[in-house]
């Protein structure tokens, strides 16, 4: 639960601020089609995400870095002039957009939108498409809280966008504009550093030393544009909370002053909204984050003599329902391989038999957590009844036999998946 509620955190949460802040302007510059174009940018957007996610699911034609390079380089060029132009807007006089210009500044609220969208909601579509790794049937606690989680963070960004919309869309023209020529600000040096760490990736341009130390600045710094983009909201969500509990309500007759006190204690709340909203968004991808990534140790695994070419495991050793870790060494030259393999009872008369490494993460291992058996690097928990069979996330099986009471597996079998370790 917790893994895919940061998973939509950190993909969205950075989009969601001047997203909110491009819907106020739109409506701003022109009621009547400024939410038409607004809502035209996000459906385009939608719509290269999800022919983008078909491919990707259904073919592999799809490349994400080609995907993200189509979309990035003209969105930070629209994006700059509307950065461009919010600067214009802060020092017009009032009064001074002609229809051409509200045209102009439309069209860029469209582009920039359909821009947004298109690089936030492919991973939103394809998330659920990992829900059900490793699993016989949906039909289980642990899809379940994955479900929560994801559905979790998609209402959690929605609240924030809609609270944030409402703190700016009582701000001034020209502290609007401040605003969301701020956070374009933001927005743009990532999208430009990420075409850059695509473009370097690739070997398409020269690695400059400024340039590549600025990728790497940015890889190691990964929220640091996240939290740029909390700072704006939040600076002016309590600066409007100052300025509405600072200033007495006004009107010509008292129905009017109690309207005043409605819509000011409204207003406040909605900036109390965006710095919960932020708080709590910074809890998710710092210490939600720590918690999510914390090392599990791995109990070390026990090395039985083999007899010859075999190794003789007491089924009384491993009938307790526990999971059990042992490990082979298999000389590879003047090199020893620790081939680690684990066994679980399933049932009465079944027993799963497994190396502790899978075709999918590799040989990072697995562990048991109270009853389940979980892979330690990708969180997936092992339906228990399918330990030994092929396929996911499960471990690759292993060969055995029961013989007189004892397990017995062949030292060649394990030899000859010594490649994996």
């Amino acid at each position: 639960m917790l893994a895919y509620l940061i998973k939509v955190t950190i993909n969205t949460l950075y989009m969601v601020f001047p997203l909110a802040m491009l819907m106020a302007s739109a409506l701003r510059s022109d009621r009547s089609i400024g939410g038409k174009c607004y809502a035209g940018g996000l459906t385009l957007g939608l719509a290269c995400s999800f022919v983008y996610s078909v491919l990707k699911r259904s073919t592999g034609f799809a490349v994400r870095e080609y995907y993200d390079l189509g979309v990035l380089l003209p969105s930070v060029a629209v994006g700059i002039a509307l950065l461009i132009a919010q600067f214009f807007i802060m020092f017009a006089p009032p009064g001074n957009s002609s229809p051409k210009r509200r045209a102009v500044l439309l069209g860029l609220i469209f582009c920039v939108s359909a821009g947004a969208a298109a690089c936030i909601i492919p991973n939103l579509l394809l998330y659920p498409f990992e829900f059900a790794v490793g699993m016989d049937t949906i039909f289980n606690t642990e899809f379940m809280f994955k479900v929560i989680g994801y559905s979790g963070g998609l209402l959690l960004m929605l609240m924030i966008g809609a609270a944030v919309y409402r703190v700016v869309s009582d701000l001034t023209t020209r502290a609007l504009s401040a605003a969301l020529g701020l956070s374009l600000l933001v927005l743009i040096s990532k999208e430009t550093l990420t075409i850059a760490q695509i473009l370097l990736g690739r070997n398409m341009i020269y690695r400059y030393r400024l340039l590549t130390r600025s990728v790497m600045w940015t890889l190691t710094h990964v929220n640091a544009f996240l939290f740029s983009m909390m700072a704006i909201a939040v600076i002016i969500a309590l600066a409007q909370f100052i300025r509405v509990r600072s200033t007495p309500p006004s009107g010509e007759n008292p129905a009017q002053i109690r309207r005043a006190k409605y819509l000011a204690r409204r207003q406040a709340r909605f900036c109390v909204s965006v710095v919960l909203g932020a708080a709590l968004s910074l809890v998710t991808v710092t210490a939600g984050v720590s918690y999510s990534d914390r090392r599990v140790e791995l109990s070390p695994p026990v090395e039985i003599a083999a007899a010859g070419e075999r190794i003789i495991i007491p089924l009384e050793r491993v009938n307790d329902g526990n999971l059990h870790r042992f490990v082979h060494k298999v000389q590879r030259g003047s090199q020893a391989i620790d081939v680690r393999y684990i066994v679980i009872k399933k049932n009465d008369t079944a027993y799963g038999v497994g190396l502790d490494a899978c075709d999918v993460c590799g040989p990072t291992g697995y562990y048991q957590r109270k009853n389940q058996v979980v892979c330690i690097l990708c969180d997936v928990v092992m339906n228990i009844s399918t330990i030994g069979l092929p396929g996911g996330c499960n471990p690759v099986p292993l060969k055995f036999e029961i013989t007189g009471g004892n397990m017995v597996i062949q030292t060649s079998d394990l030899a000859a998946e010594a490649r994996r370790f």
